[in-house]
């Protein structure tokens, strides 16, 4: 996506040069440029969409820690992609970007909002449906089955009208300006020192930095998304070969026992994790 950015940049500012010194290369440019715009706007735009709501996020503060483009692993196998996980000890907020624009309608209970732009009208997934679906695996992966902390955002583009009729109870659906004041509407410590730090480590185990183990582990989540049945019986492979503890952040060491493999934390008896291998 970087390179898309970088490659329309490149020829926005070579333009003005072809145009004085090359005429005939400025009108091919142009052309080329604006398939090229046609093809990939909407990539394009969701690249420069969420580079936006990044450098929103970034002016948290030192108390909050921000996390994107997380692949979460899923209890049943697979993995959620997440959009942006802000981490606080006011909570964990689990941040679903849509960057449309036009009149959008929708409710709480409906499978599929709708988005209409002049009278052309298109389907959207309901999008707290589908960050619903992030926050289970999340609470799975970070060993908070029962938390209340957790807080649904679904932040549209400053573009977007919502013509929404009724309240919504269990996300708040905002635009992109109003992001931080959303997340600092929690003023209230729910979260000690301790066990945040053991959930940034649990998250900071999924940023993947090799550019050809993302591209691996972003193909196997499309193709789970087009074959579901095959997560049933395959685990994506994306974490690191050591795996990290998720309660404290130390590495795991396989133990065997009567039942079989497991993790086991190497601070034992200070953490007592334990996770089956396989």
């Amino acid at each position: 996506m970087k390179k898309i950015i970088i490659i329309t940049m490149i020829v926005l500012l070579a333009l003005p040069f072809l145009f004085v010194f090359a005429p005939w290369i400025f009108t091919a440019a142009m052309l080329i440029g604006i398939f090229f715009l046609r093809t990939n706007f909407p990539q394009i735009k969701g690249a420069a969409g969420e580079w936006m709501v990044n450098q929103r996020l970034s002016k948290l503060g030192p108390e909050y820690r921000t996390f994107h483009d997380l692949y979460v692993p899923k209890a049943d196998g697979g993995t959620t992609q997440v959009d942006h996980i802000v981490t606080s000890p006011y909570g964990i907020f689990v941040i679903e970007t849509k960057h449309y624009d036009g009149w959008i309608f929708g409710s709480e209970k409906q499978k599929y909002w709708t988005q209409t732009i002049y009278k052309r009208k298109e389907k959207l997934y309901n999008p707290i449906w589908q960050n619903y679906g992030h926050i289970k695996a999340i609470k799975h992966y970070i060993d908070q089955e029962k938390s209340n902390h957790i807080h649904s955002i679904i932040a549209f583009s400053q573009n977007s009208t919502f013509k929404f009729k009724e309240e919504f109870q269990s996300a708040r659906v905002i635009q992109f300006p109003q992001l931080l004041e959303v997340i600092q509407e929690h003023k209230l410590a729910v979260i000690d020192e301790n066990d945040l730090k053991r959930i940034n480590a649990a998250f900071k185990q999924l940023i993947l930095t090799d550019r050809k183990q993302k591209r691996h582990v972003k193909k196997q989540h499309v193709d789970d998304i087009k074959n579901p049945h095959n997560t049933k019986t395959q685990k994506i492979k994306h974490a690191p070969e050591k795996p990290g503890c998720p309660k404290c952040g130390a590495e795991l060491s396989i133990k065997r026992g009567k039942h079989g493999s497991f993790y086991a934390c190497t601070t034992y008896p200070a953490c007592r994790f334990t996770k089956r291998v396989g």
